[in-house]
């Protein structure tokens, strides 16, 4: 003879009857509090996902982020803007563009390597500054007269950079 049980009802909507228990604490849910989790079903509160450890950058590796991007970027940009301004180095079609590049992707591996491998928003922000201010310096310490391909190498630098850290 089965054995009856009291019904159970669900922590949240006391009044709505349900068979269903959070596989990590237990607690009653009802089909509308339930979240299918990979496994099993658990309540609102257990059920949240978590952040991927590579993207969750805390502000330590934010500062050290950063501090990296600035420090390349403006170190890069004035070893390439000492190199511009005293030989005639960029007058050398896509010397420039070239260097540039090579730049951007410094300044990503750079950022990369300082916070462990850290991927995410504020470090693509920070890997955005560096290389601006890269070609910032450059174009200050060179006066260049930007055209096109200046452009171009720094849409390209930004690319690499941010796919760094993305």
């Amino acid at each position: 003879m089965a054995e009856e049980r009291a019904p159970m009802y669900c922590a949240e909507h006391a009044e709505t009857p349900t068979n269903l228990r959070c596989s990590r604490c237990d607690k009653p849910v009802c089909p509308e509090c339930m979240v299918q989790a990979p496994v099993g079903i658990r309540c609102r509160e257990h059920g949240q996902p978590t952040k991927i450890p590579t993207y969750d950058v805390s502000t330590g590796f934010i500062v050290r982020g950063v501090a990296a991007g600035v420090g390349i970027g403006v170190l890069g940009g004035f070893v390439l803007g000492v190199a511009g301004a005293f030989t005639n180095l960029f007058f050398i079609p896509y010397v420039f563009t070239l260097a540039m590049v090579g730049l951007g992707y410094l300044v990503g591996e750079g950022i990369s390597r300082a916070t462990n491998r850290k991927r995410g928003q504020p470090l693509i922000v920070a890997a955005v500054a560096g290389v601006v201010l890269a070609f910032v310096v450059v174009v200050a310490f060179t006066g260049l007269q930007l055209n096109l391909f200046d452009l171009l190498a720094l849409g390209i630098a930004l690319f690499l950079a941010i796919q760094r850290v993305r």
